[in-house]
């Protein structure tokens, strides 16, 4: 996917003490400075506090991925397991329950996939999110989180290079919706994620290599009144303000 990877010149790491180490690896991840004299440079500031980790830009906005703070509704209480439109649109009554999902992202929907009882494999390119998101996994206490398997890469890499290799039932596709009104901003943890990942300008060439493995269902996330992402699909799972619509393969 057309990624909006973070340059060096666009981010650096700041570490305290107790953080310094975990710090130094980030950095080398993002090939950025560690604690630089002068923040001015650097739209994104990527910090690590002995266990936390978040990331802030210059306007001082914050997104953090932390799963047991819940903050992003992380913990759906009273979700309806099996009958919910996400776990119909994959196939949770036909048996499926091996997903990979190809944008992570902040890992909500991920996550509850995982709630719901679908073992996850997933895909983020982001290496802002990426770092987040290991991060968030590696300190959960939740044990349901514990057996996800998380890699970093382009998806539409990914889905050339790993067919065949990669056992799953279903695929999931959450393709990042273009702006509509400026006017209309979301809150300031989706400034930050839409910054740090850009556009999915190949969203159908991703769905296209998709649509090619050997797998039961793919599931495109749309708006409501949004066009089909590519034509073909069997079925849409509506819902107030997205559906789910599901492309069956095999």
């Amino acid at each position: 996917m057309v990624s909006a990877g973070v340059a060096p010149k666009q981010i650096c790491v700041i570490a305290d003490e107790a953080g310094l180490v975990k710090g130094q690896h980030w950095a080398q991840f993002f090939n950025c400075p560690v604690n630089p004299e002068s923040l001015d440079p650097y739209f994104f500031r990527f910090y690590v506090e002995g266990d936390r980790v978040y990331v802030r830009d210059a306007e001082k906005r914050l997104l953090e991925i932390d799963f047991d703070k819940n903050h992003l509704d992380y913990e759906r209480k009273g979700h309806r397991g099996k009958s919910e439109l996400i776990a119909k649109a994959l196939g949770a009554a036909k048996g499926c329950r091996k997903v990979l999902d190809l944008s992570v992202g902040m890992g909500i929907d991920s996550v509850f996939l995982t709630q719901l009882g679908f073992q996850v494999v997933g895909v983020e390119r982001s290496p802002v999110l990426y770092a987040l998101l290991t991060e968030a996994f590696a300190k959960t206490k939740k044990e349901y989180l514990k057996s996800y398997q998380l890699h970093f890469g382009n998806s539409l890499d990914f889905l050339r290079e790993q067919k065949g290799k990669v056992e799953v039932d279903s695929i999931y596709f959450d393709p990042m919706y273009p702006h509509k009104k400026k006017s209309s901003l979301p809150k300031q943890e989706m400034v930050v994620f839409r910054d740090l990942v850009g556009h999915d300008d190949d969203a159908s060439l991703v769905l296209e290599e998709a649509l090619s493995w050997p797998v039961k269902r793919v599931v495109v996330k749309r708006p409501m009144q949004a066009e089909e992402l590519l034509p073909g699909v069997i079925h849409s799972f509506e819902g107030k303000v997205v559906r789910y619509d599901s492309y069956v393969v095999r």
